[in-house]
């Protein structure tokens, strides 16, 4: 049976909207190991570092568990909020010259933020729905209702699922404006869950102690700087310059 048949609908979209063409790939396989690794250390790090502090009283676990339900929650927000941001600052720095050909190559990350809010709001109108309808109080209508939004719920979800694994990697495809920006990304995350940390820690524990919440941040800090330090030496991809083409998909792919 064909590949295409088989492979799940809410993955099909993903790889439309949410991956970039193939010419953006850097294919260097230490890059792309960073890549997968360090949108994750930072937040796996960030608990575990706090685990035996939490681990001193039942209470505590409960705490830790809520932290960390509070950081995968926060975590697309964050990440639909600083996009703009980041790519509006990386753009305003670049070389002149080299500044249209990124704005020429916004359309790929706009698609993907556009893709992942409007699931996000499909998800929340399927919750939504049913509770509209029940004000009415009418069976058939609230029957139908009820049906519209778990299948509303399950296509929002289904796409963030499946959306993740090329969040982590291309940061909202912004690795088509530059090779540089989800790690810039991934950064900025880091340290705003951070400071979520030092400002509105979940449990008292977790308050006494400003060094705990920067562990993650610091170690996401290290795996991007070496990420960034590679792309230099290796691909000559400086911060302020773009390649010639798409994308960098080409080994060799230089800036000019």
């Amino acid at each position: 049976m064909d590949e295409a048949v088989e492979q799940h609908p809410d993955r099909t979209i993903v790889e439309r909207f949410m991956e970039p063409p193939e010419d953006a790939v850097l294919h260097d396989r230490p890059v792309r190991i960073l890549q997968e690794v360090r949108f994750w250390s930072g937040l796996g790090i960030a608990l575990v570092v706090k685990v035996p502090v939490a681990a001193q009283d039942p209470e505590g676990l409960v705490q830790w568990a809520r932290d960390g339900a509070l950081k995968v929650a926060l975590t697309p927000v964050l990440l639909l909020l600083s996009v703009p941001v980041v790519l509006a600052v990386h753009i305003a720095l670049a070389r002149p010259d080299h500044r249209r050909r990124m704005i020429g190559r916004l359309p790929g990350p706009l698609t993907a933020v556009g893709a992942f809010l409007g699931h996000i709001l499909m998800a929340a109108g399927g919750v939504l729905l049913p509770l509209w309808a029940f004000t009415f109080d009418k069976p058939l209508l609230s029957g139908f209702a009820a049906i519209a939004g778990i299948y509303l719920v399950a296509r929002g979800v289904g796409f963030v699922f499946f959306a993740v694994p090329a969040i982590s990697r291309h940061m909202f495809r912004t690795v088509e404006v530059h090779q540089a920006l989800p790690a810039f990304l991934t950064v900025v995350l880091a340290w705003e869950l951070a400071l979520q940390d030092v400002f509105f820690p979940v449990g008292d524990q977790f308050a006494d102690s400003t060094v705990l919440p920067v562990g993650g941040a610091l170690a996401t800090t290290a795996l991007a700087a070496f990420e960034l330090y590679r792309l230099r030496t290796r691909h000559g991809i400086t911060l302020r310059t773009v390649t010639v083409t798409t994308g960098v998909g080409r080994r060799t792919g230089r800036s000019t």
